[in-house]
C-alpha cells in the first residue's frame, strides 16, 4: 500500500510539472501576441493624435479586422473545452496559443510606428498591466485550492484579456491624456516664456484649409535673403509642434520666427497664438478640410480667422482675396490688410501668363512695386498663391524683387506637394501629402498639362470632409476622369464616391482600376506605364483610413 501512494504522488507530481510547463508556454505565447497586437494598437492611436475619442472611432470600424475569426473561434473552443473536457482545457490553450501567435500577422503599413518618449509611456501603460494580470492568472491556476476549476478559470480570462487588447490600448490613450496633457502644458508655457524674453523677434504666423506647409516653406526661404529666420519644420504646427522648434531651434540670432498654424477644432488657433503672439498674420484658404471635428465651414473660418484676431493693433493680415470667405471676413478687420490673388483685380499681389513644365513653372509677378519675372521649381497654381503670399510679406519688410525672384527659384519642391521626379524612362508627381478638394483638383490641372504622355492618377480619395466627403469625392472623380487617361482608386473602403464620379462622367471600365492596397496599385501601374508618361500620386491616407 505504501508503494502504491508513492508512486501515485510521483505521478501527480509528474502531472503538475507537465501542466506549469505547458501553462508557462500559454503565458509566454500570450504575452508575445499581446506584445505585437498593441504595439499596431499603438501606431493606430498615434496615428489618431493619440485622441482616445478618435482611436475608438477608428476601432468601431475596424471590429471585423481586429477581433478576428481564429480569435473569436479561440475563445468559443476553450469555452466548449472547459464545459466538456475540463481536463483538456490547459493543452487546448497551449494548442490555440501557438496557432494565434504565429498566424497573426500585422496589417501592412506605409508609415512606420514612431517609438517617441510618448510611444513609450503609453505602450508600457498598456501592456504591463496586462502582463501582470496574466501572471495573476498563472498563480491562481497553479495555487488555487480547487486546480481544475481555477484553471480553467484563468485560461478562460487570460484568453478574454487577449483579445480585449484593442479597448486595453483605448483604456490607457484615455487614462494616459490628462497627464500627458499636463506634462506638454508645462512645456508650453516655456516656449512662450522664451519668445516673450525675444521682444525683437518679428513673429509670423501661417495658418488656412491648404498651402500652410508651402507657404511657410517659400516665405522662410525669401526672408532667410535678409534675416535671421527660423520656420517650424515638416507639419510641426500644434502646440507640441510649435514648442519643440523653440526649446530645441530658437537661438537670440534670430530676427524672424515663421510658425504655420494647424487646427483641428475651434480654439487650436488661439492656443497657438498664445504661444506665439504673432505681429504678421496669414491666411492662405478657407476649405471643407476636417468637417468631423469643425462640423461646417463658418466654424472653419472662425477658427482660421483667430489668428488675425490675435494680431496687435499695429500688426498685418495678408490674406488670399480669391478665396470669398477671406474676402468677406478681411470687410470687418481693423489692422491693415495685404491681399494677393489670380482673379481678384484689386489684389496688391497677382500673377499672370503662367505656365507649367516638368522643370516647374514660371509667371510675371506684379506688385505695387512694379512687375518681376519668377521662376520655380514648384508646380501647381496654389504654389503660385503661395508665392504672393510671400512677396507681399517680404515686400512689406523691405526685400525688393530682384531678391524675390532670386529666392524664389531656389525654393526646393516640398516633399509629397507636387515633387516631380524621373523614374527612368516615365515621369512621377508626388502629391501624396496633398488632401484637400482644391489642391488635388489643382494637381489634376498640373498632370493634364503636362506636355505628350499619357496621363494616370493613383489616389485613395480624401477624408475628413464630414457631411459633404461623399459629393466631394465624386466631383473630384469626375473632374479627374474628364482630363486623365487612366485613374486607379486604392482601397476598397473608399471606393464608393469616386466610383459614382467615375460613373457620372461615363468613364469605360478600362480606363480604371480598384486596388486594394497601395502596393497593388504601384504593381498595376508598372504593367499599364510606358517611356513619356506621367503618374500622378493624389493624397496618401494614414493607414488608419485603409
Amino acid at each position: 500500500m505504501e508503494i502504491i501512494e508513492i508512486a501515485f504522488d510521483q505521478n501527480s507530481y509528474n502531472i503538475l510539472i507537465f501542466q506549469m510547463a505547458a501553462f508557462a508556454a500559454v503565458l509566454a505565447l500570450w504575452l508575445g501576441y499581446a506584445a505585437r497586437r498593441l504595439a499596431y494598437f499603438l501606431h493606430m492611436a498615434q496615428q489618431n493624435s493619440y485622441r482616445p475619442e478618435r482611436y475608438l472611432r477608428w476601432l468601431k470600424g475596424r471590429m471585423h479586422a481586429d477581433f478576428p475569426l481564429a480569435d473569436v473561434l479561440a475563445v468559443v473552443v476553450l469555452a466548449l473545452s472547459a464545459i466538456f473536457r475540463p481536463a483538456w482545457t490547459l493543452y487546448v490553450a497551449a494548442v490555440l496559443a501557438v496557432v494565434q501567435f504565429a498566424c497573426w500577422r500585422r496589417p501592412s503599413v506605409k508609415k512606420p510606428l514612431v517609438w517617441t518618449d510618448r510611444a513609450k509611456r503609453l505602450y508600457m501603460a498598456a501592456y504591463l498591466p496586462v502582463a501582470a494580470l496574466l501572471g495573476v492568472l498563472v498563480s491562481i491556476a497553479l495555487l488555487g485550492n480547487t486546480q481544475w476549476a481555477a484553471l480553467r478559470l484563468s485560461v478562460m480570462l487570460g484568453a478574454v484579456l487577449v483579445e480585449a487588447l484593442p479597448y486595453v490600448m483605448w483604456l490607457a490613450v484615455a487614462v494616459r491624456q490628462p497627464f500627458e496633457e499636463a506634462r506638454n502644458q508645462r512645456f508650453i508655457q516655456d516656449a512662450a516664456r522664451i519668445i516673450g524674453e525675444m521682444p525683437q523677434l518679428l513673429r509670423i504666423g501661417i495658418t488656412g484649409s491648404y498651402g500652410k506647409t508651402s507657404s511657410k516653406v517659400v516665405l522662410g526661404r525669401v526672408l532667410s535673403e535678409a534675416k535671421h529666420t527660423l520656420v517650424t519644420p515638416d507639419s510641426y504646427n500644434t502646440p507640441l509642434g510649435i514648442t519643440l522648434t523653440v526649446r530645441n531651434q530658437l537661438k537670440p540670432i534670430h530676427q524672424v520666427f515663421v510658425a504655420e498654424m494647424g487646427a483641428r477644432q475651434k480654439g487650436d488657433i488661439q492656443e497657438l497664438c498664445d504661444i506665439v503672439h504673432p505681429q504678421i498674420g496669414i491666411v492662405t484658404a478657407i476649405g471643407p478640410q476636417h468637417l468631423e471635428t469643425f462640423h461646417d465651414i463658418e466654424t472653419v473660418a472662425a477658427t482660421k480667422f483667430e489668428l488675425i484676431d490675435s494680431l496687435p493693433p499695429d500688426g498685418l493680415a495678408v490674406l488670399n482675396f480669391d478665396d470669398p470667405i477671406i474676402r468677406k471676413k478681411a470687410q470687418n478687420l481693423t489692422v491693415s490688410v495685404l491681399s494677393y490673388g489670380l482673379e481678384s483685380a484689386d489684389a496688391a499681389y497677382t500673377a499672370k501668363d503662367i505656365a507649367f513644365s516638368p522643370q516647374g513653372m514660371s509667371f510675371t509677378l506684379a506688385t505695387p512695386q512694379g512687375t518681376q519675372p519668377i521662376h520655380t521649381r514648384l508646380l501647381g497654381k496654389h504654389n503660385v498663391y503661395n508665392i504672393l503670399a510671400a512677396a507681399a510679406v517680404a515686400e512689406h519688410l523691405g526685400i525688393t524683387l530682384p531678391v524675390i525672384a532670386r529666392a524664389v527659384a531656389q525654393v526646393p519642391p516640398v516633399e509629397h506637394r507636387l515633387a516631380v521626379k524621373n523614374a527612368g524612362g516615365f515621369t512621377i508627381i508626388d502629391d501624396a501629402f496633398n488632401s484637400n478638394p482644391a489642391g488635388a483638383k489643382a494637381a489634376v490641372d498640373v498632370l493634364s498639362a503636362m506636355p505628350g504622355g499619357r496621363k494616370m492618377i493613383i489616389t485613395p480619395g480624401m477624408v475628413e470632409l464630414g457631411a459633404e466627403q461623399f459629393r466631394l469625392n465624386r466631383e473630384f472623380a469626375a473632374y479627374a476622369a474628364s482630363k486623365l487617361d487612366f485613374i486607379i482608386i486604392v482601397g476598397h473602403k473608399q471606393s464608393e464616391p469616386l466610383l459614382a464620379g467615375l460613373q457620372d462622367a461615363d468613364l469605360p471600365h478600362s480606363q480604371y482600376f480598384v486596388a486594394a492596397d497601395l502596393s497593388e496599385a504601384a504593381a498595376f501601374m508598372r504593367g499599364w506605364v510606358r517611356s513619356g508618361d506621367y503618374v500622378l500620386f493624389e493624397n496618401d491616407l494614414p493607414d488608419s483610413y485603409l
